[in-house]
């Protein structure tokens, strides 16, 4: 579990533009050819939560006090609509006033997803992205940048360098970069609002960033952090190539003798 830094705006690592993705999803049930496996990921902050997904009643809470900042699953998620209720720990879900987020989702099949509850103009809701989990280079790690923030566009500096201009509420952007210590910042405006010097990336993850919250100072939700780090697979380096034979050296004339 990965707990959420009260820090003043979104942590970011990538070097590529941002891709929008918005497929709302979730669910429960027995995995099958068709199930979605499905992370979790609790992104806002200060309000421990139940969830209940396909019914108010007992039977259908699929996570008990789920904590702010942290990331549970994967589910196996059948393929179709579910509502989904969300409300803060102990609450009667039937109780419309304690319903933290009310919201039916639509579930494709055979996806690995990571669900986000989080906050947009103020009101929490639930974002979902697909997850990248195909090889990487050995000695690599794939970077993933999800601004899930009530925050404005912001653009991301890797070892002072500007990679990513802005990246907007919604977006996301990824790279693989190698295994290694980097120094992130983000910038709002062009000036720094968060700088993360010496981040480790550890080989053959795809490591995962949220920017959380509200960037308003008044809100109840403020700004913050969540990481999930997924597995992928490697590709190996290639062999080396097999050194090339050595040329065979010209023969060498014999010299006339001289008689006499």
């Amino acid at each position: 579990m990965t707990t959420i830094r009260r820090r003043p705006l979104v942590v970011a690592f990538a070097l590529l533009a941002a891709i929008a993705v918005a497929i709302p999803t979730f669910g429960v049930g027995r995995a099958s050819a068709v199930d979605s496996q499905v992370y979790l990921v609790h992104g806002i902050p200060g309000v421990p939560v139940d969830v209940y997904a396909g019914g108010t009643a007992e039977a259908n809470k699929v996570l008990t006090d789920f904590q702010p900042g942290t990331v549970e699953g994967p589910l196996p998620i059948p393929e179709g609509p579910l509502p989904v209720v969300v409300v803060a720990t102990g609450d009667d879900p039937t109780v419309e006033a304690n319903q933290v987020i009310n919201q039916t989702l639509d579930v494709p099949g055979g996806a690995n997803l990571s669900v986000v509850a989080n906050v947009e103009g103020d009101t929490p809701n639930l974002q979902a992205f697909a997850n990248d989990l195909s090889a990487v280079a050995e000695g690599s790690s794939r970077v993933t940048v999800r601004h899930t923030a009530d925050a404005p566009t912001v653009d991301i500096a890797v070892n002072g360098e500007v990679a990513i201009p802005g990246l907007a509420p919604g977006t996301q952007a990824s790279a693989v970069l190698p295994a290694g210590t980097y120094d992130f910042s983000v910038l709002a405006g062009g000036s720094p609002v968060l700088n993360l010097p010496g981040t480790e990336i550890p080989p053959a993850k795809n490591v995962i960033v949220y920017a959380v919250g509200s960037a308003d100072p008044d809100s109840d939700f403020p700004l913050g952090t969540v990481v999930q780090v997924l597995d992928v697979p490697v590709t190996p380096a290639p062999a080396p190539a097999p050194a090339p034979a050595p040329d065979h050296a010209a023969p060498v004339a014999a010299a006339p003798r001289v008689t006499g």
